[in-house]
């Protein structure tokens, strides 16, 4: 699923639904005129971003968060590297999300990496490793449909939690989010409101690694308490968020939970820290992935242990069985020569 575009029916369903994902080809023009581009332009400008390349994987990843919280302002500088500004519209190719590189440190990457097959492919494996993100953007507004959340949860293999630091009730809110996760990636059967699905148990997820963030926007100077500015003063400070963060546990492969998810406070409008956003995820991912790996390996190696202990068993069952056999049928056959040699002696005198 994450490595192909070829979409699932229930990914058909969710992009048409939650993200309403409906190309057209004159609409997409009509913005690109607005916008001064073209679609030949546009397509130069991912084929320079994404570069020569081939990426070492794809991470699907779902931005979440409430209303005005920034999060198209984040996808459009983490894609594009502009800001549009408050006052002005979202920009229409990042209000759905993008698709936009990584590079991450190798250095740092835990899973495993296939061997190199020239030379330059070995230079580059020494030092980074290309990613591709695909960052899906979920209308704050579809946030009251608890499926529409699942189907997105089900098709993503990370979220980022974004909240605004001058809106305490966005804090609170990423924080609801987060518990939803967390029951939904549980093997609870019931939904994360407690209610059973039409009395089916809804299938465990919690095999499945799956990556969280919490993200506080619009940390620019002018949020800092005391500023001389219109704009409003921050309400969560960087230590609330930290400690919200350092709350959310969602669970671990192979069962057990996290202790936190990791932080970052980042502003749309500069553009601090927001290149950290999703290199952090990526890391995450595959540090998830590799946890999964091995607990999925020792589980392996666990259930083969037994196996050869019960097939030991078996056998020595069997062995001891066919003994018995022998010494049953030995013993009748000793007894009936025996009374057979007492007969015929009998018989003789």
């Amino acid at each position: 699923m994450v490595n192909s575009f070829v979409w699932t029916p229930e990914e058909a369903k969710y992009l048409k639904a939650v993200l309403r994902w409906q190309a057209s080809a004159s609409s997409d023009d009509e913005k690109r005129r607005q916008l001064g581009t073209t679609a030949e332009e546009d397509a130069a400008r991912r084929r320079q971003q994404q570069g020569q390349e081939k990426p070492a994987g794809e991470f699907r990843v779902l931005v979440v968060g409430g209303r005005g919280t920034g999060k198209t302002a984040i996808l459009t500088r983490f894609g594009q590297g502009t800001f549009r500004g408050e006052g002005e519209p979202p920009d229409p190719f990042y209000e759905r999300g993008c698709r936009h590189p990584i590079t991450l440190d190798s250095s740092g990457i835990t899973t495993p990496i296939p061997p190199p097959t020239n030379p330059k492919e070995a230079r580059s494996q020494q030092h980074s490793q290309t990613y591709m993100v695909d960052a899906l953007e979920m209308p704050s507004k579809q946030l009251l449909s608890n499926p529409m959340l699942e189907q997105a949860l089900n098709i993503t293999e990370a979220a980022v939690l974004v909240y605004d630091v001058r809106d305490e009730a966005s804090l609170r809110l990423a924080r609801g989010l987060a518990d939803f996760m967390r029951e939904h990636f549980s093997c609870s059967p019931s939904t994360p409101n407690g209610n059973t699905s039409g009395g089916t148990p809804k299938p465990s997820n919690n095999l499945r690694p799956y990556a969280l963030i919490l993200v506080g926007n619009k940390a620019d100077p002018e949020t800092q308490a005391g500023a001389d500015s219109d704009e409003r003063e921050r309400e969560v400070t960087w230590a609330e968020g930290s400690k919200a963060a350092a709350a959310m546990l969602m669970p671990m492969p192979g069962g057990g939970s996290a202790s936190g998810v990791p932080f970052l406070e980042v502003s749309a409008k500069t553009g601090e820290n927001v290149d950290q956003i999703f290199p952090a995820v990526g890391r995450e991912i595959l540090r998830l992935k590799r946890l999964a790996l091995q607990r999925r390996e020792q589980a392996e190696r666990a259930m083969k242990l037994i196996q050869e202990a019960r097939g030991v068993g078996d056998k020595s069952g069997e062995v001891g069985a066919r003994k018995g056999k022998f010494g049953l049928w030995r013993s009748l056959f000793v007894g009936r020569r025996q009374a057979a040699a007492a007969v015929g002696g009998e018989g003789g005198y």
